[in-house]
């Protein structure tokens, strides 16, 4: 009987210092500002209207294929950067 109870006491004190200890380890949230993202590159740079190769060599392949999506191109993205410029470059034209 006095073993059970031994038990017992040492399960209660297991249970008030792992509570005791998860408020000592957690820290006041702090927000970390984060920077504004960066803006969304263009494809039409120089605004003139036409898109060239070289304007979207410039984009990242996901930037290539939102590019395609916005414009209602019609691309396989699961080619390659340069099979995504090529398929939206021949549409553009």
């Amino acid at each position: 009987m006095e073993f059970g109870y031994v038990v017992i006491g040492l399960i209660v004190i297991g249970l008030v210092y792992f509570m005791v200890k998860g408020e000592k380890t957690e820290s006041p949230s702090v927000k970390a500002s984060t920077p504004a993202p960066a803006p969304a590159p263009v494809a039409d740079a120089n605004g003139n209207g036409i898109t060239s190769k070289a304007e979207l060599k410039k984009l990242t392949k996901n930037q290539l294929i939102d590019y395609a999506e916005k414009n209602s191109l019609k691309i396989k993205k699961s080619g390659t950067k340069a099979a995504v410029i090529n398929e939206i470059h021949s549409q553009l034209k």
